[in-house]
């Protein structure tokens, strides 16, 4: 297919396409926006997108355009209104167009509709071929699109490093870990606190697993791993070291960022630690997600509560769990898995794409 992705910078919501149609053997020109874009933080994301085969970023500029784009994808995340800025100019070649929204179920109904309408207001001629409408943080509150869309949850990825990284591919693909054996971290978070919603939770439940020194406190059987950095300074760990500890952990932290949608799920459960978010975003990550039986969901934002059961929750249960993690790698969390479900989601028709190396990412850089 001859897909074309307008977005308004490369971000890793960009990679999270670019890559799973590019390991499905499909090519993609990705159309970028804001070409004088300072990246930043996002450095690392844009060189990975150029560096992924079958991918190339072209600048809206002095792009020379096709006679027809069998699929546009328009991406209105992280600002809709710049984001779309250039769509109808590819729109009007598209015979099908798949909309990205930001979603995000927790605007107000009046910002949704807002947001939406910066969305849409481009593309209002090309709605008709606008067939999908996929949501990166969740469906609307009031929803404009529903009435005529056939309309899903995006899903995500991994972080870029462990998929654009052959030996960090294989590192956390790796089922190299038992279910039934013991572990000797309880619980752990990795990640920047930033903004402030995160911030803030994690102020609160910090003194709940760290005691002086970083010692445990007395009612831990475990202790807790505990390693954050704000985006000012943004020191995170080796990744190595970051695997190490998922696969060492009965339990991952992972509370919403910047957006609803995070690595840090799918990063756990490929390496054994069951996942801890808030349980209206299960449904977000395209995978069946149970509380009790893969994740632990917190309820109504009450992580100090959940926080002080996972001490209790004893290592037969916790066995339990993570074979009920192991179980769903083939179909649900290896990569194969994880693209085929992006590409369908997105409406790209496999049966037209040329040669792909699926065992692993194609062309996949090595770790320096």
């Amino acid at each position: 297919m001859n897909v074309w992705h307008v977005a308004f910078r490369v971000d890793s919501l960009t990679y999270t396409v670019a890559k799973a149609l590019s390991h499905g053997g499909h090519d993609v020109s990705v159309w970028v926006v804001a070409t004088d874009q300072d990246y930043g933080l996002s450095e690392g994301i844009y060189r990975a997108v150029r560096e992924t085969p079958r991918v190339r970023v072209v600048d809206g500029g002095e792009a020379r355009l096709p006679s027809a784009i069998d699929r546009l994808i328009v991406q209105s995340h992280p600002r809709p209104d710049e984001s779309t800025r250039d769509a109808a100019r590819l729109a009007g070649r598209a015979r099908k167009i798949t909309l990205i929204s930001a979603g995000d179920r927790n605007r107000s109904r009046r910002d949704a509709a807002k947001l939406q309408w910066l969305e849409a207001r481009r593309l209002w001629r090309h709605l008709a071929r606008t067939d999908r409408i996929l949501y990166k943080d969740g469906f609307h509150p009031r929803d404009l699109y529903a009435p005529f869309k056939a309309r899903g949850n995006l899903g995500f990825d991994v972080h870029s490093q462990f998929l654009h990284s052959e030996e960090l591919f294989h590192m956390i693909h790796a089922q190299d870990w038992d279910p039934a054996a013991k572990r000797p971290i309880l619980v752990n978070f990795l990640g920047c606190r930033d903004p402030d919603v995160r911030a803030r939770l994690l102020d609160g439940i910090r003194p709940l697993l760290l005691g002086k020194e970083g010692t445990a406190p007395g009612e831990l059987r475990k202790p807790a791993f505990w390693h954050e950095y704000t985006n000012a300074s943004p020191v995170g760990l080796d990744p190595r070291e970051f695997l190490s500890i998922l696969t060492s952990s009965d339990f991952t932290l992972c509370p919403r960022g910047y957006s609803l949608v995070t690595h840090r799920p799918l990063e756990a459960m490929l390496r054994g630690s069951i996942p801890v978010l808030a349980e209206h975003e299960l449904d977000l990550y395209g995978i069946e997600l149970v509380d009790g039986e893969n994740c632990v969901a917190v309820a109504d934002e009450r992580w100090a509560e959940t926080i002080r059961a996972l001490a209790g929750i004893d290592e037969r249960q916790l066995a339990r769990m993570r074979g009920r993690v192991h179980e769903m790698f083939d179909d649900e969390l290896c990569y194969d898995a994880v693209a085929r479900r992006l590409r369908s989601g997105l409406g790209i028709d496999d049966s037209t794409a040329g040669s792909a190396q699926l065992a692993s990412p194609p062309g996949a850089a090595a770790l320096s």
